[in-house]
């Protein structure tokens, strides 16, 4: 076991529990946190600080991890113990930024592939290079619509210089599905929810469990970067 300082990157749904992810500030790697109460992903009691706030995107905090549980899917899986976090700072100077910018995948593909989704049996026998990455999107759109009596939230946006590829991806960040929940379905511009400029928005994209034969890629932590 040891302690490591982490800026997290997202604190996202993961069926009614979390799943937090980010970089250790000493190995430099993506981590992506298991707790020990259920299977695969943190409850949010776990993801708590002692004064009982939740870890949030862009807090830096210190946790104890424990042994790696990573799986085909997941490498960056590891687990933590039952010691509370504990917050340092928040992660918002220009150090911090650029910083960031070293972990940006440019694009055009995401997580190895231009779709929405990966095939489950492609982890059968072999592993996935990585299951986190950062990209900063471009032309963002927040689409929020109604299906069969459920709101569903979603990305849509281009990433890319040279090639451009546009994605159609699920939002699980519940602060930004907070923010959404007031607006009416429809799709709206990032201005819409911002009184001033827009800032900077980095995605934190994740690959999901596996679920009726697929991984599928989502947007899991929305980095609005300070000025």
């Amino acid at each position: 076991m040891s302690l490591h300082q982490i800026v997290c990157l997202a604190n996202s749904y993961k069926h009614n529990n979390r799943c937090v992810a980010g970089v250790s500030l000493g190995t430099k790697k993506w981590v992506r946190l298991v707790g020990s109460k259920v299977q695969g992903c943190l409850t949010i009691d776990e993801t708590c600080y002692v004064d009982g706030s939740e870890a949030e995107v862009l807090d830096v905090f210190e946790a104890e991890l424990g042994e790696n549980c990573s799986s085909r899917w997941h490498p960056e899986d590891v687990s933590v113990t039952g010691k509370r976090w504990r917050p340092v700072r928040r992660f918002d100077s220009q150090g911090d930024t650029r910083f960031l910018e070293a972990y940006l995948n440019k694009g055009p593909a995401i997580l190895g592939g231009y779709g929405d989704r990966v095939y489950a049996r492609k982890f059968e026998k072999t592993a996935i290079d990585k299951s986190l990455e950062l990209i900063h999107p471009d032309d963002l759109w927040w689409w929020i619509r109604e299906e069969g009596g459920k709101r569903k939230n979603r990305a849509i946006f281009r990433i890319g210089h040279v090639v451009r590829a546009r994605y159609d991806l699920a939002l699980t960040d519940p602060r930004w599905i907070e923010r959404l929940r007031s607006m009416a379905p429809g799709i709206y511009p990032p201005a819409a929810f911002f009184e001033r400029e827009s800032p900077r928005t980095l995605f934190t994209m994740s690959l999901s469990e596996p679920f009726e034969g697929f991984h599928y890629k989502l947007v899991a932590g929305v980095l609005a970067l300070p000025d």
